[in-house]
């Protein structure tokens, strides 16, 4: 098990480190975090123009909708260093002739980016190790990186959490409590399964007190909007699995799950269902529903990622704002974990291809460094892309103006807790999703059928589903 404080993780940045996304994450990475950040200019980019080097960067990003961004960005750094940048962009999600094309030897780009595991088979044969780039050496945790063969090859520019959202007026008023059956004095000392159980059990005991209709938002089980749970609850447990066994998760590797963890998934979905704000028709529960119930204060805690304000700031009747929210981690039952942390779900890698010139590979780390150093490319990362950028040079200041992102950030850097990584990704596909393990959850939560019966579908769908989603890769 990683057993390591953050400098013992940083210490993993000098060698070869091994490592451990909903369908949302396979459409854009605009994902994480509100974009409201008013875009800063490095000081360095009111000088005049630095003379041109003579040198091109080509670079290809895959979301064509941020085409503009990246030439902007391009530009400055142009003006900043004199090195000419020339992004390249799909002019559609299938634009399997353009990947194609940047894959010969004249029009391959020296910096590709990517957003998901899966995608990285299109670049497989493209990717240099970045374990001696200094872009590399600023992540806080060298395991966010995508690994393949052993090597890191994928820089995460921008991640997402995903755990408890957690109402901090309502726990404020429940560790106020004269007559409370715990002795937590505040969210710090929630930090195992039996804190959380045992704090739910007595949320529920005065729920009424609080204003309470549950503990927890119920479930969203209809078909098609249990990525919550289905794939995203999923991916926690799953997460430490991968980085436990070592697991490749651009290869076949992860093509079958052993589902090792499934104890501590167990206890606390039976917690969620216990103490949730209902029991009843949780197939036709959307998660809007859920967010609606968390906005009114009827449940003190939803699953969700840092996403999640949008959906809270479009309830009807809100009384519940972004300032009052923050993340516990989605605690499970998990012996070989001293103390869990949030999940982590990198949303955009980028990679320096191994084909390119040297003095392009060279100008493609350069940049990275500056991407993820700079003023001017932390604001870029934040303020354009709304990402939470997991690089120690980040400062409150170049952190999307989100709460929930900031809270997050605060439990990256947390050296004492282990981290998640997860990859929604990998979940095979939305029939996977709904009719394995939302319709499973469902007649779990009925007593229609045994949580055996639960587990072993999942791991044989995983399976299944996963052969033939690659095969239609």
């Amino acid at each position: 098990m990683r057993e390591m404080n953050r400098d013992k993780k940083r210490n993993l940045q000098t060698i070869l480190v091994a490592l451990g996304l909903s369908a949302a994450l396979l459409l854009g990475i605009l994902t994480g975090c509100d974009v409201k950040n008013p875009l800063k200019k490095d000081e360095t980019t009111e000088r005049p123009p630095a003379e041109s080097t003579g040198l091109t960067l080509h670079l290809y990003q895959p979301h064509p909708g941020q085409a503009a961004l990246w030439e902007e960005l391009g530009t400055d750094y142009r003006n900043l260093t004199g090195v000419n940048v020339v992004v390249r962009s799909s002019k559609n999600a299938a634009a399997t002739e353009l990947k194609e094309a940047l894959k010969g030897e004249t029009d391959a780009p020296g910096l590709f980016m990517f957003a998901n595991p899966r995608e990285y088979k299109n670049w497989q044969d493209h990717a240099l190790a970045l374990t001696d780039t200094e872009a590399f050496g600023h992540l806080i945790d060298a395991e966010l990186a995508l690994n393949a063969e052993g090597k890191p090859i994928g820089l995460p520019l921008g991640v997402e959490a995903f755990g408890l959202i957690y109402n901090k007026k309502v726990l404020g008023d429940y560790f106020a409590l004269s007559d409370k059956a715990t002795a937590f004095a505040g969210t710090e000392d929630i930090k195992t399964y039996k804190d959380l159980e045992d704090l739910a059990k007595d949320l529920d005991a005065n729920k009424q007190a609080l204003g309470l209709t549950g503990v927890f938002a119920a479930p969203a089980l209809k078909e098609g909007e249990s990525t919550a749970w289905g794939t995203r609850l999923l991916s926690v447990p799953l997460g430490y699995e991968i980085a436990q066994k070592n697991v490749d998760v651009t290869g076949d590797d992860a093509n079958e799950i052993q589902l090792r963890h499934e104890t501590g998934l167990k206890s606390f979905t039976d917690l969620h269902l216990n103490y949730s704000t209902t029991k009843e028709s949780l197939e036709n529960r959307t998660y809007a529903g859920a967010a609606q119930e968390f906005a009114e204060g009827k449940a003190a805690f939803i699953l969700g990622s840092t996403d999640f304000l949008g959906l809270l700031n479009s309830a009807v009747g809100q009384s519940v704002s972004g300032t009052d929210t923050a993340f516990l981690p989605a605690l499970m039952q998990m012996d070989d974990v001293e103390r869990q942390g949030l999940a982590f779900e990198p949303t955009l890698y980028a990679a320096i291809n191994a084909r390119a010139g040297e003095e392009e590979k060279k100008a493609a780390a350069e940049f990275l460094n500056w991407l993820v150093t700079s003023e001017r490319g932390l604001d870029f990362l934040a303020g354009k892309l709304g990402l939470i950028a997991p690089f120690e040079s980040v400062t409150d200041e170049s952190l999307p103006q989100n709460p929930l992102c900031a809270n997050a950030f605060a439990w990256l850097k947390n050296g004492d807790v282990e981290n998640a990584v997860t990859y929604s990704a990998l979940t095979p596909t939305g029939e996977f999703r709904d009719d394995v393990v939302g319709a499973g959850l469902l007649s779990y939560s009925k007593g229609e059928s045994d949580w055996e019966k639960f587990k072993t579908d999942i791991k044989d769908g995983w399976k299944n589903f996963r052969a033939k989603a690659d095969d239609a890769l």
